[in-house]
């Protein structure tokens, strides 16, 4: 796919902005550094420092979005963190092992209890009530 040349200049690698924003962000900052100087609210120098100054708050953009898309990345697919549910040692409370991470359940909230087949029921019942109540 062709890139627009402003989004190759500043060398975007995770924003991808179309021709109409990368048109919005060159001229448009040209033209409104060019009004801003023709109404002497800015020197002319506002005309060259305004599109630098836009430009460069788009590359840090860039930067922080490919900061923060490594950061929740998942480790792995969805498919490879299948809970494994083991009890342990504490009084019947289980812990799931989900990869590298691990989570407690609480006592009668496994899978295949009858116990918690009962709070299942028990917790759909309440939530249908409730929805009935306010129609």
């Amino acid at each position: 796919m062709h890139r627009p040349l402003y989004a190759r200049v500043l060398r975007l690698r995770h924003l991808s902005p179309n021709g109409i924003l990368c048109f919005i962000f060159l001229e448009g900052a040209v033209a409104l550094g060019i009004l801003l100087a023709l109404a002497e609210l800015v020197s002319w120098w506002g005309v060259i420092v305004l599109p630098v100054t836009v430009a460069a708050m788009v590359k840090i953009n860039d930067v922080i979005a490919g900061l923060l898309g490594r950061a929740a990345a998942p480790a792995k697919p969805v498919a490879a963190r299948a809970a494994v549910m083991r009890p342990a040692e504490t009084g019947g409370v289980r812990t799931a092992n989900i990869g590298e991470e691990s989570t407690t359940r609480l006592p009668g909230v496994g899978h295949g209890d009858e116990q918690g087949t009962r709070l299942e029921t028990h917790q759909q019942r309440v939530r249908q009530s409730a929805t009935h109540r306010y129609e």
